[in-house]
């Protein structure tokens, strides 16, 4: 079993109504197509994932060209009518997509995420296509020690390497924080999102020694899995009290670009 996934992005303006925004050429599909007009509408990211076992022949899922041509001649048109009449929120378009293209690839779509910045993702899934997850990324900048207390400083050494600097390093953390939602009236909102994260976990962690300025990792090591498991931990009561149907479902916290740590909550 494999997952394909395949980045699509589009535009939706109002300036060229549906027929001659599909008119327009095919030419820059990196950036996007159809291609936004002088007049901002709003640009779209979607990532399709498909699964399933690959052709033993051919190597193949799915030809990526396949998907494209199902989001581009059964979903576009239908999101451009849509933007028109202003019914375009994130989760209809991932809907949308899920329940127009899918059915013209032989293996279906899994889940369907869009976005119209890069730190801001909505997810639909087949299995449960009532459930919306909301992505949304945010940074801080900590310093810590890896060690613990009853080594001496060779013995933990030895076993953290650099990262047992009695003085501490410091890492430009990333945090995704994915919330499940039903998707039954109005939107979630980004900025009470927002507000319970920069409260709850940023105003706690940024520009501050781990170790030695909180009480968090008094009794744990540091660690991106620990200050991941304790983001979970101090979000997921005021995620669930947004509003009576979202809950925190995962946390990521990327240490570096290369490293990084998943907790579902």
């Amino acid at each position: 079993m494999v997952t394909l996934t395949r980045n699509i992005r589009f535009s939706l303006t109002r300036t060229f109504d549906r027929h001659a925004a599909l008119a327009t050429p095919r030419g820059n599909t990196q950036a996007g197509w159809p291609s936004m007009d002088t007049i901002a509408g709003s640009a779209w990211d979607a990532t399709i994932e498909v699964r399933g076992i690959p052709n033993p022949s051919t190597g193949y899922l799915i030809g990526i060209d396949r998907i494209d041509h199902e989001v581009r001649t059964r979903s576009i048109p239908r999101l451009l009518e849509a933007h028109a009449a202003g019914e375009c929120t994130a989760a209809f378009v991932a809907r949308t997509i899920l329940e127009t293209a899918g059915p013209g690839i032989v293996h279906g779509i899994h889940a369907v995420e869009v976005g119209v910045e890069p730190k801001t993702r909505w997810r639909v899934e087949s299995g449960d296509m009532s459930m919306i997850r909301v992505q949304r990324r945010y940074e801080f900048s900590a310093s810590h020690r890896l060690h613990l207390p009853e080594l001496d400083d060779a013995e933990n050494e030895a076993l953290f390497g650099k990262c047992s600097n009695p003085n501490g390093h410091g890492h430009n953390y990333e945090v995704e924080v994915r919330i499940a939602t039903s998707g039954v009236g109005p939107p979630l909102s980004i900025l009470a999102v927002d507000a319970v994260v920069d409260t709850v976990l940023i105003d706690r962690f940024d520009h501050k020694h781990l170790n030695l300025d909180l009480d968090d990792f008094k009794d744990s090591v540091a660690s991106v899995e620990n200050i991941t498991s304790r983001c979970v931990e101090l979000l997921r009561g005021p995620i669930s009290a947004l509003r009576a149907d979202s809950e925190l479902h995962s946390v990521k916290v990327w240490e570096t670009p290369r490293t990084a740590c998943t907790v579902l909550a």
